[in-house]
């Protein structure tokens, strides 16, 4: 629903995993999370607040951040989970960027938008180890030694097994949301063919060809 209605197909859906399917060592087999209302009402039951409750949703002014909270707030009412938006400039929310003293890591729930990087290793570090300085929903869990497993392996074939039992705890704990990976776009003329490029607006010109006018 989100891919289609906020990117119009032109993103990939998440599976709350910070491993992309643009990265070479991302394990692509692990089942995709179901949409299950039923068993979501009975979590919050087990929890002690089978009638729902009141949060506010902090989030920034940015692309299509501020439609996703939207989104977010009118599904979370099938569960009777009632949020009141917080929307804020960039400046306001980022703030100084360290706990304590920012709407993004200090709110009790949040919508943040992170850019591309060229492998996963800051996505597993900053937000999900116990340390980490981007870990806004104070995740300590011993997976920390998976992320230092992931980040030392020397081969494909090792990231990729990580990559797998990576995923799979963070479904089972959920610290972190990630819907979908959003396709980056660009644009050449349409004279020329075979440019190359990655996610982070790097563009690569040695294959590239002249097809005429």
């Amino acid at each position: 629903m989100i891919v289609k209605g906020l990117f119009r197909g032109r993103a990939q859906v998440g599976n709350d995993s910070p491993f992309a399917p643009v990265f070479p060592s991302s394990d692509l087999t692990v089942p995709q999370r179901k949409f299950d209302i039923a068993q979501a009402k009975k979590l919050l039951s087990d929890a002690g607040v089978g009638n729902g409750f009141d949060i506010t949703l902090t989030t920034e002014k940015y692309m299509e951040i501020p439609d996703l909270a939207v989104v977010v707030q009118n599904a979370a009412k099938a569960i009777g989970i009632r949020i009141q938006l917080k929307i804020e400039s960039q400046d306001l929310y980022y703030g100084s960027g360290v706990f304590g003293k920012s709407d993004w890591l200090d709110s009790p729930l949040g919508i943040t938008d992170y850019g591309h990087r060229g492998v996963p290793n800051v996505f597993l570090n900053a937000p999900l180890t116990s340390g980490g300085t981007w870990n806004a929903a104070h995740f300590k869990n011993p997976h920390d030694k998976l992320v230092a497993d992931f980040v030392a392996a020397l081969d494909a074939a090792s990231q990729k097994k990580l990559s797998g039992e990576i995923p799979k705890l963070l479904l089972d704990e959920t610290p972190v949301v990630i819907p979908y990976f959003y396709d980056q776009l660009i644009v050449t003329r349409a004279t020329v063919s075979s440019v190359r490029s990655n996610a982070m607006s790097q563009m690569w010109f040695d294959r590239a060809q002249a097809t005429g006018a």
